[in-house]
């Protein structure tokens, strides 16, 4: 089972989406309500009920569109990276690699609309 940070980062590389689908339905108080929420503190589990999200639907391989690591679940091995960016607050365990010489990601960290911090892969 993920654990918490895994969550957070699945809910924050999702959020752009989430906003979205909750506007399209015209709840997207529902999603300003939760964010709050886990900014303050409260984990994400917590909150995902209120917005009608089941947590195995963030429980996947992967935590990013970009994150190979659901190449690694299945049973492809990742490449080495250069670099990766990751959650600015460590706060989730969202980790996007850079290849060597290849485009900086242009995610961020939606969740504290903040950019990724840089590290070493």
């Amino acid at each position: 089972m993920p654990g918490d940070g895994e969550y957070l980062a699945a809910f924050c590389a999702t959020l752009p989406e989430l906003e979205t689908e909750l506007r399209r339905r015209g709840r997207a108080e529902l999603l300003s309500v939760a964010v709050k929420a886990v900014r303050s503190g409260i984990p994400v589990l917590e909150v995902l009920p209120a917005l009608g999200i089941a947590p195995h639907v963030l429980a996947g391989p992967g935590t990013s569109r970009e994150t190979p690591a659901g190449a690694v679940v299945q049973g492809i091995p990742a490449k080495a990276s250069g670099e990766v960016y990751r959650c600015p607050d460590g706060a989730c365990d969202r980790a996007i690699p850079r290849e060597p010489g290849g485009p900086i990601p242009a995610e961020r960290c939606w969740l504290h609309d903040k950019p990724l911090a840089v590290g070493e892969a």
